[in-house]
């Protein structure tokens, strides 16, 4: 009788568990920040005409196909994805995020995105941070 007792004990305290929000780390699906030391982190590539060419071989190899060509989360998977990717042209958003912490992003990525630490050399993800903020530029004489 005891012996039978206990399964049902476990599956009700994990239930528990689960319903009270217990033992989750997860963050808001709208929420994705990164931790304060990499947010304080500097760009050490200059943002040079041939990094942000080198960043935007990269992003046609790795990003494209989720983002899309100019960055406005249309790529041609999206229609498989769970979520639409980010707008990675909204310069508000752009602008609310630093170097280190987009770097910390492309990195270790979250959920659909993958995390490019292993596929990509450091200085490559820099130079991907500098192609992003080249496609998250305000248009000319908008402000």
């Amino acid at each position: 009788m005891r012996r039978a007792a206990l399964p049902v004990l476990a599956v009700f305290l994990l239930a528990s568990a689960c319903m009270s929000g217990q033992g989750t780390t997860e963050e808001p699906k709208d929420s994705w920040s990164a931790p304060p030391e990499a947010r304080s982190r500097q760009n050490p590539v200059e943002a040079s005409e041939s990094s942000v060419e080198r960043g935007r071989m990269l992003y046609r190899g790795n990003c494209y196909l989720c983002h899309g060509p100019e960055g406005h989360g249309d790529g041609p998977w999206v229609e498989q994805l769970p979520e639409t990717p980010s707008d990675l042209t909204d310069p508000e958003k752009m602008r609310g995020m630093s170097d280190g912490e987009i770097f910390w992003k492309i990195s270790r990525g979250r959920e659909q995105m993958p995390a490019f630490e292993k596929q990509l050399s450091e200085h490559q993800r820099w130079d991907v941070v500098n192609y992003l903020r080249w496609l998250g530029r305000a248009p000319e004489g908008s402000e």
